[in-house]
């Protein structure tokens, strides 16, 4: 029958693949893309048993091309999805076991075990930026954003979020144009000589610094005294930005980065976006592994205290030593 609905898909007025999927007890995840053949698509859903949602992740897929011939850009640029569908999983078990003479079988039914919701504590660290923000444009502080950069697709300029802050000055290692001044953050003091912010915040950057433990000690140097600083990076998190993607951080390795040793006192800390992570070949006494809980997002909000001299902890090695050769990646 498979024959008959080739014919049937063909015949459609809009076209597409399913490419990759993964599942787990609570959810179906399919990447595609789909097109309209007569005109621009206006929206699309993916249904698995039943159950339906919109398409909302859109991404270019240029290799369609190589599928449906004479396809504009503007196409191209919007035709490529991902979605995650809810799907609660049942199974089927049975549990054999013999005393060498008399076997026996017994039979379950269960239901894949939903999710467990953020506790209270990753609530509160999820909001932890909400607070830097709002009390940035409340005092209308100077804020320096360490990483200005729009790289991700689809991502967006943070500038918009401090249109009550006194200025906004953007820092990045290359140039573009949201950002203001174009460094290493590992020397971040030596691009503003005398110059001091109230407030200073990164978002996905640490774990991109070579040298994390130098940064927090160039904070200091650029931050006015009783400054705020907020620091977003991750704890479990895919490889992304290689070779340039160095580190992984607990709150715990965020308190110490911040601690009054570097001249802060940790307003709060903490670990957000819950994850679960799977072995592909777990080994034996792994099998529980995915019931222990993991976190994509850590974050810091630190309040400067005092001055300390930047040659405490610090490493005087060039970037360019310690990264052999190698360049973090530039996107066009």
């Amino acid at each position: 029958m498979n024959w008959i609905r080739r014919i049937r898909n063909r015949l459609q007025p809009i076209a597409g693949g399913i490419d990759q999927t993964w599942s787990h007890d609570g959810c179906v995840g399919i990447r595609g893309w789909v097109i309209h053949k007569k005109g621009r698509l206006r929206n699309a859903t993916v249904s698995v048993d039943g159950i339906a949602v919109p398409v909302t992740n859109w991404h270019p897929r240029p290799d369609v091309r190589n599928t449906v011939p004479g396809l504009d850009d503007e196409t191209l640029e919007r035709c490529g999805f991902w979605v995650q569908v809810p799907r609660p999983a049942r199974h089927r078990i049975s549990l054999e076991g013999s005393d060498g003479t008399s076997p026996g079988r017994i039979e379950f039914t269960v239901s894949g075990a939903p999710r467990p919701g953020e506790d209270a504590n990753s609530v509160a660290a999820r909001a932890l930026f909400n607070r830097f923000i709002k009390q940035v444009n409340e005092d209308r502080m100077h804020v320096l954003e360490i990483g200005s950069r729009v790289v991700a697709p689809g991502s967006s300029s943070k500038r918009v979020l401090f249109e009550d802050a006194a200025s906004y000055t953007g820092f990045d290692f290359y140039e573009d144009s949201n950002t203001d001044v174009v460094g290493d953050a590992h020397r971040l003091g030596d691009y503003f000589q005398g110059r001091k912010f109230d407030a200073v915040f990164s978002y996905s950057v640490l774990e991109h610094l070579a040298m994390p433990w130098v940064f927090p000690l160039e904070v200091n140097r650029v931050l006015a005294d009783g400054g705020l600083t907020f620091h977003h990076t991750h704890f479990a998190w895919p490889q992304h930005e290689a070779p340039w993607d160095f580190w992984r951080f607990t709150d715990g390795g965020l308190r110490v980065l911040f601690s009054s040793a570097m001249g802060f006192d940790v307003v709060e800390a903490g670990m957000f976006e819950p994850v679960r992570m799977y072995l592909d070949h777990p080994g034996d006494g792994q099998e529980t592994f995915p019931e222990f809980p993991a976190y994509g997002g850590s974050v810091v909000l630190a309040r400067k205290v005092s001055d300390v001299s930047p040659n405490r902890g610090a490493w005087d090695v060039d970037i360019a030593e310690v990264c052999e050769g190698t360049a973090y990646p530039r996107r066009e």
